[in-house]
Parts: structure tokens; sequence; C-alpha cells
């Protein structure tokens, strides 16, 4: 019997996985299209938004600048895969690199909501745009892409902003 409960156990956990796997997909194959339609209506080539990493700094380059875009990732991808795994070894050195992750997530999010707003006032949209763009991107990538939208050039470098 305690064989059986196992392999019950782990095709329900396979199963579980598999299909967060493909609903995940799915979500990204969503946006991508929102995504694909707003490069366009910026003049880039639509099948440059399927690159995860590089939509995301065309993204940036078009609405913001493309440094601060690429730091806000690249600080979430050391901080995934450097920092918490070393916060996870306990004790001094571990305490010391969880309150360095807290700081490096509060840095990528606080970089996320520029990046949200800056992408929302260059399509002529104001913050609670914003707002939903960072909470549900997909639905939003969406308006951008098939909505009235047009594409009003770069208002982080219009505003004047430095940072």
């Amino acid at each position: 019997m305690g064989a059986t409960f196992f392999a019950v156990f782990a095709a329900l956990f396979a199963a579980l996985v598999v299909g967060i796997v493909c609903f995940s997909a799915i979500i990204y194959i969503i946006c991508v299209i929102g995504m694909f339609k707003s490069f366009e209506k910026m003049g880039l080539e639509g099948w440059k938004a399927i690159i995860p990493f590089y939509n995301a700094y065309l993204y940036g380059e078009k609405v913001w600048t493309a440094n601060y875009g690429l730091f806000v990732w690249v600080v979430y991808a050391v901080n995934i895969l450097v920092i918490s795994r070393i916060a996870n070894t306990g004790g001094f050195i571990g305490g010391l690199f969880g309150i360095i992750g807290f700081v490096a997530t509060v840095i990528f999010v606080v970089g996320r909501v520029r990046f949200c707003y800056w992408i929302s006032k260059s399509f002529g949209y104001e913050i609670p745009f914003a707002v939903g763009l960072f909470f549900l991107p997909v639905v939003f990538h969406l308006i951008i892409g098939f909505g009235d939208a047009k594409y009003r050039g770069n208002a982080f470098l219009e505003s004047g902003s430095h940072y």
C-alpha cells in the first residue's frame, strides 16, 4: 500500500508541474502577442518580442534607457541565482545575504515599477495604467498592442528625468 500511495502522489505532483508549465507557457505566449503588436507600433520588428530578455532590453531602449532596463534584470538574476543560494546557508553570512537579497528585491520591484510607468507614458497612458501593467502585464500589453494607443516617443528622455 505504501508504494502505491507514493506512486499516486508522484503522478499527481508530475501532473501539477506539467499543468503549471503549460499554463505559464500560455500566459507568456499571450503576453508576447501583445508585445509583438506594441513593438510594431514602436517601429521595431515584432518577432523581437519573442526573445525573453532581448525584448525587455529593446522595450527599455524605446521607453526608458536600455542601461536601466538591463540593470533591473541583472539585479533580479543575481538575486535569484547567487544571493538567495548563499542566504540559505544560514549563520551570519546567510543572514547578511538575506538582507542583501531583500534590498535587491526592492531594487528590482522599484525598477520594474519605473519601467511600467515609462511604458505607459510612452503610449499616452497615466499612472493607473502603469499600476495595471505592473500587476497584470498580460492584459495591459494586449491593451497597448491591440488598442488605440500610439507610441509617442521615449517619454523618459523627453521628460528630462535623470532616473
